[in-house]
């Protein structure tokens, strides 16, 4: 991983209005003010406001480029560059969420979890990743492989417990 990743990933130029527009009170919806506030002007106004813009295109391509590895290793190499000593390298971290499956369990009937439900019991799936960590060896895998992978127990219409 780039030792620089954190920077690659955050210093990027935010979404949103840069400024409302004169905050002359003719301008104004309510022709009975006669004194608005700035903040409450740009709230009002403004058609958007600032917003975050992340990207987080670096850290896919890292991950695509270690599937097949060990999860254990790979969350060790991110963790060796983006400490939590640091907010921002920490909630480039927090991130990691949104793209691997990571937390997936095995129930009593053999059947996968996540969050104490069984993964495609009743057509059910949950929020789209691209990446998942399979639970049998803690290999980093495709997320387009888990519907092959999930065991039988997965497959049974009462979410495995027929």
């Amino acid at each position: 991983m780039r030792s620089d990743m954190f920077k690659v990933i955050v210093e990027r130029p935010r979404w949103g209005a840069s400024h409302a527009s004169s905050p002359k009170l003719k301008r104004t919806k309510d022709r009975t003010l006669k004194h608005i506030g700035h903040k409450r002007h740009a709230f009002e106004s403004a058609p958007y406001t600032k917003s975050l813009n992340e990207n987080l295109a670096p850290l896919v391509r890292f991950l695509r480029s270690r599937r097949g590895q060990p999860w254990d290793s790979v969350f060790s190499e991110i963790c060796e560059r983006l400490d939590t000593g640091s907010t921002v390298k920490m909630h480039v971290r927090e991130h990691l969420e949104d793209f691997v499956l990571t937390r997936i369990s095995i129930g009593r009937h053999g059947e996968w979890m996540f969050e104490g439900e069984v993964l495609g019991a009743h057509g059910m799936w949950f929020r789209r990743r691209e990446f998942f960590v399979d639970p049998d060896d803690g290999i980093l895998k495709d997320y387009a492989l888990l519907a092959k992978r999930l065991p039988a127990a997965n497959r049974k219409s009462a979410g495995g417990r027929a």
